[in-house]
């Protein structure tokens, strides 16, 4: 899963995010400015209605998604089980309409090996701790 950048408007006086974008700021009447913010978030709330509303299929999973970047939004989802308060989430958009989808190791490791980019010494030292773990560990027997 490769992270999609989502249309988001800031507010240029107190440097809110707001997804979709917005003409004005929610808390004073200020013209917000164009912005985008990365597909890739966390779980604040999540549920399953069993019974959705009029025009949905049930089960309907849903969740609040805090984006990187500080924007809130309500997202569809394929499913909820396997998903945890703070578990972290790609976020994408289909004709106006938000989707999640959990992120396992692999997408998270990624991620994080996209943003390490010229941070270097610090994959480096991970690397080197994770091998003298490894190395430790055969040395003890404990294989």
């Amino acid at each position: 899963m490769i992270a999609q950048s989502i249309e988001a408007s800031r507010c240029p006086r107190c440097e809110r995010m707001v997804v979709p974008p917005a003409h004005y700021c929610p808390d004073h009447p200020v013209a917000m400015e164009p912005a985008t913010v990365a597909g890739v978030g966390e779980i604040v709330s999540f549920t399953t209605l069993h019974s959705p509303p009029e025009g949905f299929k049930a089960p309907l999973h849903i969740a609040l998604i805090e984006l990187k970047g500080g924007a809130r939004l309500f997202c569809h989802g394929q499913e909820t089980r396997g998903i945890k308060i703070g578990s972290s989430v790609g976020v994408e958009s289909l004709d106006g309409v938000f989707y999640f989808s959990h992120m396992g190791f692999a997408d998270r490791a990624r991620l994080f090996w996209r943003r390490a980019g010229a941070g270097g010494e610090k994959v480096a030292s991970i690397s080197k701790s994770l091998a003298k773990g490894i190395w430790r560990g055969r040395s003890r027997g404990d294989s």
